[in-house]
């Protein structure tokens, strides 16, 4: 089902533009503005219409259009007449379905307060369209009214969703752009609906909005059912007959493929959850209950209600299991709304998937066509890259190429998500059940990968699933992004290469301190915080301080393959593993996967592959010399591909010349290599506390870099004023449109737990304001009540409490720290980690003197903090050095050992314990850790057949730092180079949080027990 809500200016000479898409193609229009009079509202034959007609003024009138084959009553409203309120409000049935389109009209801005008990009255799926005239940072406005300030608390409250908030829907004669129509629905069906902006105003000047609600069109739901056992052995038997490198994956996707049936339930609106068990239950459960019924059989009645109970269990199950690995994928903040699409599209794969392709004019409804036009746009290959010739081998770093160890690969395992696999249909899971035996052979093939150089062509195809970015017209194909699904196998060999190459790059310090992302101890935060620290100090000493954002086009798809590996080897990184690497980017190919048809295949000659595991780590190295651009005195941040340059000094012209010497230095560096950076989308802004005297004109490639009043870098908004204000209400609308859309799963026929839906508020929402908490925490006491407002009233969409009910109530119940102390205390945790990683830590340049000078509020805070545990930061325990030795594998067991039982005797357990060592682990060196807390002391302990020691730390260390410590200081004294280490602890949190932690020994064995005299 399709709605289009436009206000159309006078719809009377616009009546051409109904008969071309999106109206033409729509079965609800919702118009605002007709200037319609009582004679005028036959549009269409193939439409029912209710209106209002414009009530003695130049402006208004309101239209709905429903189908022939849909009936439909006027509601009647009961406001009294008022110029400044249309409201038309229609209960349609439609197809079964029972709604209400509310079309509303507000020429002076809505009072919510006239309206709101209409709007919250209805008990079956609302829709409300209409130009509301009201701005808000909400969806956008650099502005607010107290109507708008009223209208978006009703909202936060309601159970209502606002569905557009970003694309702006009216265009001013100015030239100025904003967001006045907004769309709304019931929270309740919010999960099945869409809306996006057209691009076209047809003659109006508001552009109409195009609403889609796929309720209507449920496919079946398809559920794979895996038969692991025979998967597993018949991959073994393929593993040990000696099976050639190219075949090998075939054959393993042939085992799978032959294994895995794909099982189709009835069209039906599944829960997300719902799995094959519950089905069968289900089945099972309604079939004895109607046998009951219909024999008055007391057997059947208790098989009915044996199956009832088992149906019970496994939908709490599957409900759990579930809702568990949504709060996992919400730990990235950036991944709430690919949590929801995942949810949303639980039934109805093709829910946010168009079935019109618009191309030179043609609209393509043919499946196959859409894949190869989409096959065609994410393979453009117009630019052609000359080769360079390249010694690969000139002082082989023999670090970089020796043999593939075994734990290597069980590493990389390890690490590999359980996601969508590519064409060969070979998943993680497959590699996480492999034997030992069967892992053995898996490192004798990737070894022979890395010896030959030779990549099978699998491992280079990739399936593209066009993914629709939010609010864009999906009838336009470059309003999809792709997602690239590889082969897994690719992905496992690519972590082992990974690993390599981030250790070489971290031993030899080949990366600048300004390049941050996708390497240990350069994370996105500190990035930020070097930007924050340079315009304090420009401040404190009265310069002036230009930034310039630059936007590189199309980074990762326009990188110059030749001469990335060119930048590898002047790296350091020589040999085999540069050879594989260029022949992995080179002679890739892809298909698309799109409405169930796949594309042809298309060969792929540029850039790094999307979805690539390698890929991050290699564009790290591509701008690695990016610094040898800069004039003296211009420094730079770079993350992934956003890049800062900024220069600060007493004379403006100085920075003027600099800036504009810089910005043809960048021009050069990117026509050498290949690289594409657009002006227009380039910004630069004064951030400094003095008057300009006048414009510095800046330019790129010719053309004048656009001037701004905020610079944006990695989320956070830089400004001239008001610095922390606009900082807060950028995090503030961001979090606003997150508690906007978590209201679309907040209700009982998802099952969320009270507790996956306070995970998600806080992995989500609050951590918008824990990721730039080395800058938040420099809010006023005002702006600290505002986050704590957003914190109340996310928990409140999440526990179902009304406004009313207290904050200390509401932060109680939830058992939540609140927003602003913990903005506080993360803060002071990240000074501390970086005083912690010492020279590690890109706060200290290449000669481990400090690069960064920490803003004087900050330096204040933690004098404080320290006063106040009365310590030093001498009494900082530093991170030990083997966090940058080489790779190492941790393998955990919870209970895979008879003495891991703690309902045995203690002499039983250590019978028991002494019998697994000397048949399980003879020649490893043995250590044990442990820590305690009470309120006045922390202390932790290890021992060994050696040594020992024991440690009073800090007590205002968690039970959990302690533990963890206590394991690292094990590794770092007792711990002996190049043997294999059992560690006995009783933390599985621990062990879980440092299975990854590299250290001097081959291999560790982490073993969960209860110890008692051991």
């Amino acid at each position: 089902m399709t709605f289009v809500q436009w206000n159309c200016r006078g719809i009377k000479n616009k009546k051409i533009w109904l008969k071309v898409p999106p109206f033409s193609i729509s079965e609800f229009w919702v118009f605002q503005e007709t200037f319609l009079q009582h004679q005028d509202h036959r549009l269409c034959s193939s439409k029912n219409y209710f209106y209002i007609d414009r009530q003695g003024r130049p402006g208004g009138g309101l239209l709905t259009a429903i189908p022939k084959n849909a009936s439909g009553r006027i509601i009647p409203t009961g406001f009294s007449h008022n110029f400044n309120q249309e409201i038309l409000a229609v209960e349609v049935h439609y197809k079964d379905f029972h709604f209400i389109i509310i079309n509303l009209y507000a020429p002076q801005g809505l009072n919510i307060e006239n309206v709101k008990y209409f709007f919250d009255s209805f008990s079956i799926p609302v829709f409300i369209f209409g130009d509301f005239n009201l701005h808000h940072p909400f969806w956008g406005s650099n502005r607010s009214s107290p109507l708008s300030n009223d209208f978006v608390e009703w909202l936060q409250n309601s159970s209502f969703i606002l569905l557009n908030s970003s694309n702006p829907t009216y265009a001013a004669y100015t030239g100025s752009a904003s967001l006045l129509d907004l769309s709304i629905c019931s929270a309740s069906i919010s999960h099945a609906v869409d809306c996006y902006v057209s691009e076209s105003n047809f003659e109006s000047d508001h552009y109409p909005v195009i609403i889609t609600w796929s309720i209507l069109d449920h496919t079946p739901k398809k559920i794979k059912s895996i038969d692991w056992n025979r998967i597993m052995g018949n991959s073994a038997t393929v593993l040990n007959t000696n099976t050639r490198l190219h075949a090998l994956t075939s054959k393993i996707s042939e085992v799978i493929r032959n294994n895995t049936k794909i099982i189709t339930l009835p069209a039906k609106n599944y829960p997300p959850w719902w799995n094959l068990s519950c089905h069968n239950f289900q089945k099972l459960k309604i079939f004895f209950r109607k046998r009951a019924l219909r024999l008055i059989s007391e057997s059947d009645w208790m098989k009915h209600k044996k199956y009832a109970a088992k149906l019970r269990f496994h939908i709490k199950k599957a409900s759990r299991n579930y809702w568990d690995k949504i709060c996992n994928i919400t730990k990235n903040p950036r991944m709430f709304y690919s949590m929801l699409n995942r949810i949303y599209n639980h039934t109805n794969q093709e829910i946010n998937t168009a079935n019109l392709i618009l191309h030179n004019n043609h609209y393509i409804s043919n499946p196959v066509q859409q894949s190869n036009l989409f096959a065609d746009f994410f393979s453009d290959n117009s630019m052609k890259h000359e080769p360079i010739p390249l010694d690969y081998c000139g002082d082989c770093n023999s670090n970089l190429n020796i043999p593939i160890h075994l734990q290597e690969v069980r590493q990389a395992i390890q690490k590999t998500r359980n996601s969508t696999p590519g064409a060969d249909g070979i998943t993680a899971n497959w590699f996480k059940r492999l034997s030992n035996t069967d892992l053995i052979c898996i490192t004798s093939f990737f070894q022979e990968v890395f010896t030959t150089s030779y990549i099978p062509e699998e491992w280079k195809h990739s399936i593209i699933v066009p993914i629709p970015k939010p609010n864009k017209d999906k009838t336009k194909i470059n309003s999809y992004r792709p997602i690239a699904l590889t082969s897994v196998f690719s992905k496992v060999f690519e972590r082992i290469l990974i690993q390599r190459i981030t250790h070489h790059l971290l031993t030899e310090k080949k990366i600048p301190p300004s390049v941050n992302g996708f390497l240990p101890l350069r994370d996105n935060q500190l990035a930020v915080y070097k930007i924050q620290t340079a315009i304090s100090e420009a401040h404190s000493h009265r310069k002036y301080f230009i930034g310039i954002s630059l936007d590189i086009k199309s980074a990762y798809d326009t990188v110059y393959i030749d001469g990335l590996i060119f930048k590898c080897l002047q790296l350091g990184i020589t040999g085999n593993i540069t050879k594989i690497l260029h022949n992995f980017l080179q002679n890739r190919t892809l298909q698309v996967r799109w409405r169930n048809s796949l594309s042809g295949t298309k060969p792929v000659q540029k850039g790094l592959p999307q979805g690539s595991v390698v890929s991050p780590i290699l564009f790290v190295c591509f701008l690695a010399d990016f610094s040898e651009t800069l004039e003296v005195g211009v420094e730079y941040s770079i993350f992934a591909d956003d890049i800062f340059i900024f220069c600060a000094h007493t004379s403006l012209d100085h920075i003027s010349k600099k800036l504009q010497n810089t910005m043809e230095n960048v021009y050069r560096w990117c026509n050498y290599w290949k690289l594409n950076i657009s002006p227009e989308k380039c910004s630069i802004a004064d951030l400094s506390k003095k008057k300009l005297p006048s414009i510095p004109r800046i330019t790129y490639a010719g053309f004048p870099l656009p001037w701004k009043q905020t610079i944006k870098y990695l989320g956070i908004n830089f400004s001239k004023t008001n610095q922390n204000g606009i900082i807060l209400k950028n995090i503030r609308s961001k979090a606003l449109r997150k508690i906007n859309a978590l209201k679309s799963i907040a209700y009982k026929n998802y099952g969320p737990r009270t507790k996956d839906l306070i995970n998600i508020v806080n992995n989500s929402i609050c951590s918008l304001f824990y990721y730039s908490c080395s800058i938040t925490n420099k809010f006023s006491e005002t702006q600290y009540k505002a986050c704590n407002t957003i914190q109340t009233m996310a928990l409140r969409v999440a526990l179902g409490l009304p406004k009313w009910t207290p904050n200390i109530v509401l932060m109680k119940i939830a058992g939540q720290e609140v927003l602003s102390e913990k903005i506080k205390r993360l803060a002071a945790q990240f000074f501390i980690r970086q005083l912690a990683s010492g020279v590690h830590s890109p706060i200290y340049d290449q000669n481990c003197n400090p690069s960064i000078k920490l803003i004087k509020r900050d330096e204040v805070m933690l004098a404080n903090l320290f006063t106040e545990l009365d310590t030093s930061t001498d009494h900082i325990i530093t991170f030990p050095d083997t966090l940058i030795s080489r790779s190492n594998f941790c393998e955990i067991f919870l209970s895979e050992f008879s003495f891991q039982n703690k309902a045995h005797p203690s002499f039983l357990i250590k019978d028991l314990f002494e019998e697994v060592v000397y048949k399980e682990f003879q020649d490893y060196r043995i250590i044990a850790t442990d820590a305690s807390k009470s309120h006045s002391f922390t202390s932790i302990a290890g021992i060994s057949n050696l040594q020992s020691f024991v440690y009073r730390i800090h007590p205002t260390n968690s039970i959990f730092t302690a533990e963890a410590l206590a394991i690292c200081q094990a590794l770092d004294e007792l711990s002996v180079t190049d043997k294999n280490l059992l560690l006995l602890t009783d933390s599985y949190s621990v062990l879980q949080a440092l299975k990854c932690l590299t250290i001097k020994s081959p291999k560790i064995s982490g073993i969960l027990g209860f110890f008692f005299n051991l």
